[in-house]
């Protein structure tokens, strides 16, 4: 008797596996073959994340922006009701500015010569000393225009390096601190002429001989400042033009005699340089 196989089953699934193990193939071919998607990349830390990293320097640069601000509201016409009230803001934020940058510089306090020795060169402790003494007094307008720059200065160097999706912010900050020198002139420049402004205001009873007085320090140390010489040089630059003016046969004799007696005056109030 001949065993006679019913092999229908496997006829007919075989050419079903066949065509799932073509299908599978092809997809594995074509899977290889497609190009396969970079991986995601890093975002760069957000405005928020890098302000809270970067804490003091946050609030620093909050301050700035409201000395800016408050300098700004001050001098446009639109608010003079509130001048007073914008004028003692800006100096607020100054000082904010300034003890946040001493607590940078100098961390720890210790009540010794040393420390007062070391604090009094800081530049941040100049400012500091500059907007306690006027804040109390008349307002006026080129008391706030060196504050004011210094914030513009620092703040455009701090902007960038927390803005980087704005290249537009990035290119004007960059523009502000390619000028660096000109503006650090500038507020030699405005910090020497409030010197006369203020003896020129005793007269109108807009300062008074105590505020000259510690203004006159206040100079002192700007002149004597290690970090910051454009005091320096732009008395010298002011002295130099004065007496090639002087030095001219249009300048009449009593004008030439009073700059020079000036120029002199000035030579023996300027403390030594070590």
């Amino acid at each position: 008797m001949v065993l006679v196989e019913d092999v229908s089953t496997n006829s007919d699934s075989s050419p079903n596996q066949n065509t799932d193990n073509e299908a599978s193939a092809s997809a594995s071919a074509s899977a290889s073959t497609a190009p396969r998607r970079p991986p995601p990349s890093q975002s760069s830390p957000s405005f928020i994340n890098a302000l809270l990293e970067r804490k003091t320097d946050a609030v620093l640069l909050l301050s700035r922006l409201a000395t800016i601000f408050f300098t700004i509201m001050f001098i446009l016409p639109f608010f003079r009701s509130e001048s007073n009230v914008y004028y003692s803001k800006a100096l607020l934020a100054a000082i904010v500015t300034s003890i946040l940058r001493l607590r940078q510089r100098i961390p720890r306090f210790t009540l010794s010569r040393e420390f007062f020795f070391y604090l009094f060169r800081e530049d941040s402790a100049h400012y500091l000393m500059y907007s306690f003494l006027f804040l109390s007094g008349t307002p006026m307008t080129i008391v706030l225009i060196p504050i004011a720059t210094y914030a513009v200065l620092h703040s455009c160097s701090f902007l960038p390096q927390i803005l980087t999706n704005f290249p537009a912010i990035q290119q004007l900050c960059t523009r502000v601190t390619t000028n660096q020198i000109s503006l650090l002139q500038f507020i030699a420049l405005n910090e020497i002429l409030l010197m006369p402004v203020l003896i020129i205001s005793i007269f109108v009873a807009r300062s008074n001989f105590l505020l000259i007085f510690m203004y006159y320090r206040f100079l002192t140390l700007r002149y004597t400042s290690q970090r910051n010489p454009y005091t320096r040089t732009t008395f010298t630059e002011l002295r130099l033009a004065i007496e090639n003016l002087c030095s001219r046969p249009a300048c009449p004799p009593f004008v030439a005699r009073l700059c020079h007696n000036t120029i002199a005056f000035v030579n023996r109030l300027a403390p030594a340089m070590s």
